[in-house]
Formats: structure tokens, C-alpha cells, sequence
């Protein structure tokens, strides 16, 4: 926590040198053999049928999702986070975010949005700090796994729900990735398989949960943060501490235009776990 009117330090983050954040080597090399002319590549010379199979055997549309998003995350703009005291790392190498930890109270209530088979950045938050946590996920299976992992914790529950700024259903793009169960509203992938999901707003989620306000607010919902999110009033809710994943289904100016508007909520980056993975937190707080 900072002294009252010290001036806070600004600690600058440089994105451009972490495009790599998030491709696995295998994508990397996949990306160099597959790029072709157009990424300033030359595809081998050999036998036609040969560079098809190749092609094939490499998952092409995996390959064009990670070219993307590597270009998204070297292009987003450089971001000073506030210097805070207590910043932490919670949760497992895919799961986890950086918190401010030292304003975590036990009397906080969570909503953790976009689950994804991974819950072990909730379960810290329990067992570290006694908070309560409402982790939703759009996929049911998603749902059904963070139950299993949370066992009979009585702090912690799990939602099937796919976060939208209105009730009402939502046409869901289906991953083209055949390891993961994701969706997206926001057409992430490279897929032309969709379903229909009821889309559920917060404030509606939160009176039939009975919550009076959101303290800690994460949202990774798979490229509809630049829909969702310039409708939520964060003040409003109670957000002390709000982290977000940016996707690359919005432009490089969306993402700054979402960062601005954080900023003129009040809210200020205090952390990151990757290059678009954010924490910020209100700042009178600080």
C-alpha cells in the first residue's frame, strides 16, 4: 500500500518482446514451416502431395489461430502498471493470474468467469484468503470438472452459464482445437461448427445468486470482452480488483480503447501473468 500522497511508481511493461507468450514451441515451429509466401515464408519445394499431408498432419487452422494471436500480442501497446505492495501469483501455469493480494479480505465474494477445465486460481483464493467463489464457465463439461477439482469446498460453486451483456441466447462458435471443449461468441476460432447457449448478464446473475456486489471480477470469455464489458459498470458492481485476458478477435485500437476505459473508471494496472492477461485494481485502494 502506498504512503497517503506519495506519488505512485509507474513500473513500464513492455509487450513487444513477449509475442511469443502463449504459442508452444511445437506452434512456433508449425507457424515457420506453414506461413507460406504471404507471412514472407516459402513453402518447400518437393511434392505437392507431400506438402499437403504435411499440411494436413500440422492442424492448418490451429496454426493460423496461433500466427494470429502471436501478431495480436506483439502489436498491443506498452502498459504501465501501477507499483503495488502483495503482488502474487495464484493458481497453476494455465489457469492462474497475479493479484494484488494484500486487498483480499475473507469476507470477499468472487466471480470467476470462464473457468475452462482449470480452477486452481479459485481454490487459492479460497484456501489463501477464505474469500467465496462463483466460477462460471459457458461449457458444461468445464462446469462439471471444477466441481470435481473443488470437491466438497463449501466456499466455492460452480455456474453453467456463458456471460453476455443481456440475457437472451447466444450463438456460440465451437474451437477448432480438437483437445479443448471451448466456445466463443466472438468467432475465435477456425471453425464453422456452432451451438446456442443461454447468455446470462452479471446483474442478473447475481440476483438469483443473492449478491449484493462482485469484489474480485475475472473475466476471460474467449473475445466478447470488447462487447461485454464497455455495459458493465465495474464501480457499480463493487469491483475492487478486476483481471481480463485480451483476445485477438479485437483490433489493437479495441484493446486499447478497453484499457482506457478501465483507467477512467478508476481502475489501474497493477499486474500481468502473460501480455494479455490483466489485473487492475481501483485506485483509491492503492
Amino acid at each position: 500500500m502506498q504512503q497517503p500522497g506519495a506519488k505512485p511508481p509507474l513500473r513500464p511493461l513492455e509487450f513487444r518482446g513477449n509475442a511469443h507468450v502463449g504459442v508452444t514451441p511445437g506452434e512456433e515451429t508449425m507457424s515457420a514451416q506453414t506461413a507460406g509466401p504471404d507471412h514472407g515464408t516459402m513453402p518447400p519445394a518437393g511434392d505437392g502431395v507431400g506438402r499437403r499431408s504435411t499440411l494436413s498432419k500440422l492442424r492448418p487452422a490451429k496454426v493460423s489461430s496461433a500466427l494470429r494471436r502471436r501478431w495480436f500480442e506483439s502489436q498491443v501497446p506498452r502498459l504501465a502498471l501501477r507499483e503495488t505492495t502483495g503482488i502474487l501469483d495464484l493458481g497453476s501455469s494455465y489457469g492462474g493470474w497475479a493479484v494484488p493480494g494484500d486487498l483480499i479480505q475473507p469476507s470477499w465474494i468472487c466471480y470467476l468467469v470462464g473457468a475452462g477445465g482449470d480452477v486452481s486460481f479459485d481454490l487459492d483464493l479460497i484456501h489463501r484468503y477464505g474469500v467465496s467463489v462463483r466460477s462460471f464457465d459457458a461449457v458444461e463439461d468445464y462446469v462439471k470438472r471444477a466441481r470435481e477439482q473443488a470437491g466438497d469446498e463449501p466456499r466455492f460453486s460452480a455456474h453453467h452459464a456463458a456471460i453476455a451483456a443481456v440475457d437472451g441466447p447466444i450463438r456460440m462458435q465451437v474451437t477448432h482445437d480438437p483437445a479443448s471443449l471451448s466456445v466463443s461468441a466472438a468467432h475465435l476460432y477456425d471453425s464453422e461448427r456452432f451451438i446456442e447457449l443461454p447468455g446470462r448478464s452479471l446483474p442478473s446473475l447475481m440476483a438469483e445468486l443473492g449478491d449484493e456486489r462482485i469484489d474480485l471480477l475475472k473475466l476471460d470469455i474467449e473475445g466478447s470482452e470488447y462487447e461485454v464489458l464497455p455495459t458493465i459498470d465495474l464501480r457499480a458492481l463493487g469491483v475492487k480488483i478486476f483481471d481480463v485476458q485480451l483476445h485477438h478477435t479485437g483490433s489493437v485500437a479495441e484493446a486499447r480503447r478497453l484499457i482506457a476505459g478501465l483507467r477512467e473508471q478508476g481502475y489501474e494496472p497493477v499486474a500481468c501473468r502473460t501480455v494479455v492477461k490483466l489485473s487492475f485494481a481501483l485506485g483509491e485502494l492503492l
